[in-house]
């Protein structure tokens, strides 16, 4: 029955069918910071993608403001970035493309405020993440104090999954307030939360081997090494006041792509 709790993001299924670059003039600025990429753009708003690819990578963002940060999650090496319009269904335009030379590691891309987990200047997120984790000393402490708090008070949100745009990127004051979402609302919480208090944390998407749809967890760097976290499926069970575990064999999981 806890199939229901999976959400599908038809947005990473959609094939796009480009059509050139048709202005390359558009205003499509693009700066290397010490773990994320910034873009500038005027072109924004709804229709509007990044294509980010990085050998066979293709990674796809919404455009939706003016400046949208985007992590360099693949290391050193040559990224290619699109600015891509909306034509109609799943056809796109490519309006502009840059070329990024990463000649140097990214250091902690996993603590970065990039899409889709958005999270520095949010005054709300950092004050909840103050409170979490008040009394706590150790980062597996405040690991799972943010566990705790997600589990117990965010619900699943059935009807939002069933009308789910395919730009969405998760809103975590949205989140917050209303106390409910799907999984990726899930991940991206306890990621910005954990990395607002400085502990890596990543967002990740695939399937898991009990769940037909497409689903979102974490990935928290801890002792070492990364150890897989998954609040939507846990929230199930602690609603039923069922034992759960909150480290997962990454066995169970699929792995398809991590922000």
């Amino acid at each position: 029955m806890y199939k229901k709790l999976v959400c599908m993001f038809v947005c990473l299924f959609i094939i796009f069918n480009f059509y050139g670059v048709v202005s390359a003039s558009s205003d499509f600025n693009l700066t290397v910071l010490e773990n994320r990429i910034k873009v500038e753009s005027n072109e924004y708003g709804n229709g509007m993608r990044l294509m980010v690819q990085y050998g066979n990578n293709k990674y796809y963002y919404s455009l939706k403001n003016q400046t949208e940060y985007l992590p360099i999650q693949f290391g050193k090496g040559t990224y290619e970035v699109k600015l891509l319009r909306n034509i109609e269904g799943n056809r796109y335009s490519v309006l502009n493309k840059v070329y990024l030379n990463i000649n140097e590691e990214p250091e902690n891309v996993y603590l970065s405020s990039s899409q889709p987990v958005i999270w520095e200047g949010n005054e709300e997120l950092l004050a909840l993440a103050k409170e979490i984790v008040v009394d706590k000393t150790t980062d597996e402490e405040k690991v799972k104090a943010a566990y705790d708090y997600i589990v117990k008070n965010i619900k699943y949100d059935k009807v939002k999954i069933k009308n789910l745009p395919d730009d969405y990127v998760p809103d975590l004051s949205t989140i917050m307030s209303e106390k409910k979402g799907i999984c990726y609302d899930y991940s991206a919480l306890f990621a910005a939360i954990l990395r607002s208090e400085g502990i890596p944390c990543k967002l990740v998407k695939g399937y898991k081997n009990d769940l037909k749809n497409y689903h979102a967890w974490n990935e928290v760097y801890l002792d070492g090494k990364w150890q897989v976290v998954d609040t939507t499926y846990d929230s199930a069970y602690v609603s039923k006041r069922l034992k759960v575990s909150m480290f997962k064999s990454d066995l169970d999981y699929n792995k398809v792509r991590e922000y």
